[in-house]
């Protein structure tokens, strides 16, 4: 949705303004030319804001920090609005101990900044005959980063792999 532009100075449409002062809060009621003189004195701007009764409220403004704090405050939304990416962890069926321990550590890691985790152990040729040795691996795979993360769901083979999602203990 794209925002409405103000209007400024002397693209307003009005006879009569009600007068916003940046510093000095709500002034008076005047006409357009004097509440732009007043803003070129003090080398401001005069923008538009709103409609009340037949009355245009105007604001004297700042108008490059005006639009670098609606920058910052639109920064600042978007910050608190960011999901985190899902990180994946692939396992295999002959994984060793130290192999375990750097994806562990991998796992510590996204734990910190929040990411939700994806573990996947796939099966290949004959590997595919020990399906529940597979699943004895990603389940003791979990209970060790249970530390970091819990379950979303249970384990789920589809095929020759094993999928499983976490989420990051609050």
């Amino acid at each position: 949705m794209k925002e409405k532009r103000k209007r400024l100075n002397w693209d307003i449409r009005a006879d009569r303004v009600q007068v916003i002062h940046d510093e000095e809060g709500n002034l008076w009621e005047m006409s357009l030319s004097e509440a732009l003189t007043r803003a070129r004195e003090e080398e401001l701007d005069l923008m538009e804001m709103s409609h009340k009764d037949g009355i245009t409220m105007v604001k004297i403004l700042d108008y490059g920090k005006y639009l670098y704090r609606q920058k910052k405050q639109q920064q600042k939304q978007q910050q608190k609005w960011k999901t985190p990416d899902m990180k994946t962890i692939r396992i295999t069926y002959k994984i060793g101990e130290h192999d375990i321990e750097v994806k562990k550590k991998q796992v510590a890691k996204f734990a910190a900044d929040g990411h939700p985790l994806k573990v996947s152990l796939m099966l290949r040729w004959r590997e595919n005959h020990y399906g529940e040795l597979a699943a004895k691996k990603i389940d003791a795979f979990i209970t060790d980063i249970a530390e970091w993360y819990t379950p979303h769901a249970p384990v789920k083979r589809s095929g020759n792999t094993f999928n499983v999602l976490l989420k990051v203990k609050k």
